[in-house]
Order: structure tokens, then C-alpha cells, then sequence
């Protein structure tokens, strides 16, 4: 795989619990204000719709740009509950989801948890609005930091501890670009995904990965799994 496993600074135990407070909030304001799930959902739709699905079961990783940002676009009648990765498990019915994470897990955890979730049968959709391009790149070095630093006063919840780490010590802008910079490193491309299923032994589990316009020139990338009918 071209992929990199490195950790993130917001991963690392040293790192203050209220400054990833603060990056994940700003991620998910950020990417809720630009709309920039709403083309994870034909895909969501159509594992929901397949599979005959009404639930979905978010699995939470506590870093921003997840869930929240998607709610808002699924249809009414869709209930979505979160489990943490911590206590990640199968018991539950449902379209399992991991959306802008599942590059925070090593090979072996992913293939294990999607090994996992084909052998109880439920469908699963593995969402990210990062890929693996030049352009995205260049988005996050340059694109990124501005947007931190224009944008401190307007995210919400209004925190005067995000204007101290924005302009008086410049810990947030920093962090999120280096931490976005390894995201894309750490990125698993259609083929990867790919790589990772193709040993899970079930005939009848169809597994389809790849890319789709994100409608801004970009592109998110997807894994999808259902049992077949």
C-alpha cells in the first residue's frame, strides 16, 4: 500500500484535550459551512436503499468533520447511533459508517473491523472527503491555513481560548495543517481498500470501492459492503 501510518499530533496523549476540542470543532464547522458531505450521501442512499436499511451506525472517533456534518443532509426516517471506536462491536443491526476516519485505523484494525462487520452481515459504508491528489495538497497547505485564520471569530461554539490559539499563539493553524497534511498521507485510495477486502472470504458479500465528484472539482473517495440478496 502507498499509504503512511504516522500518528497525529491530535492522537498523541500529550496533546491537550481542549485544543482537539478546538480542532475538531473548527473541522466540523468548517466542513458543515462548505457542504463538503453532501456527496457522501448518494452513496450512503444507496447502501440504505439496497440493503433496505432505515439505521445507521456511526462509528465515532472524536475528531471532528464526522456524523454531524452528514445528518443534515439524510433523508427523514433514517436513525443514526454512534458507537465509539473504543468499544467498537457487531451486536447491532444497521448500515455501519465511518465517515473522514477510517484512515486514523492501521491495516491490520481496518481489515479486521471490515472482516467483522461482513461476518454479521450488516453493510457497511467507509466515507472520506480527502483523496489523494496533488491539488489536495496544495488545498491544505495554502487553502487550510487561511481558512483558520480568517474564519476564528465566526466558528461555533464561540470560544475565546480559539482566538488565543489562532493569532496570540498559533497552535491551532498549525496543528490542523500539519495534522491534514498526515491525513492525506494516511489515506486509504480506492486500490487500498480494495487490497484490504480481497481476502475476507464471503461469496456473498459484494465489496465496491472508488471515487466520486465532489461538485468542487475535487473528489471523495468511498468503500462500500453489503451482503448480497
Amino acid at each position: 500500500m502507498k499509504r503512511k501510518q504516522i500518528t497525529q499530533i491530535i492522537n498523541v496523549r500529550w496533546f491537550p484535550k481542549f485544543l482537539k476540542t478546538l480542532v475538531a470543532e473548527f473541522l466540523s464547522w468548517f466542513v458543515l459551512k462548505v457542504n463538503a458531505t453532501k456527496p457522501f450521501i448518494p452513496v450512503i442512499e444507496d447502501i440504505l436503499n439496497k440493503t433496505y436499511n432505515k439505521r445507521i451506525i456511526n462509528i465515532e472517533f472524536g475528531i471532528g468533520a464526522g456524523i454531524e456534518t452528514v445528518k443534515p443532509f439524510l433523508n427523514d426516517g433514517v436513525k443514526v447511533d454512534s458507537i465509539a471506536i473504543s468499544n467498537f462491536n457487531t451486536s447491532e443491526k444497521g448500515v455501519y459508517l465511518f465517515v473522514n476516519s477510517f484512515h486514523q485505523l492501521n491495516a491490520s484494525e481496518a481489515k479486521k473491523i471490515l472482516q467483522n462487520i461482513e461476518e454479521s452481515g450488516n453493510p457497511v459504508v467507509v466515507v472520506e472527503g480527502n483523496n489523494d491528489s496533488l491539488w489536495q495538497i496544495v488545498g491544505m497547505t495554502v487553502f487550510v491555513p487561511l481558512t483558520v485564520l480568517l474564519t476564528a471569530f465566526f466558528v461555533k461554539p464561540f470560544r475565546i481560548s480559539r482566538i488565543i490559539f489562532t493569532y496570540l499563539i498559533p497552535i491551532l493553524p498549525i496543528v490542523i495543517v500539519i495534522d491534514g497534511c498526515i491525513a492525506l498521507l494516511k489515506l486509504y485510495n480506492p486500490t487500498d481498500l480494495l487490497a484490504l477486502t480481497s481476502s475476507l472470504e464471503n461469496n456473498n458479500y459484494e465489496w465496491k470501492a472508488g471515487k466520486n465528484d465532489n461538485g468542487r472539482g475535487g473528489k471523495i473517495m468511498y468503500l462500500t459492503g453489503r451482503k448480497l440478496q
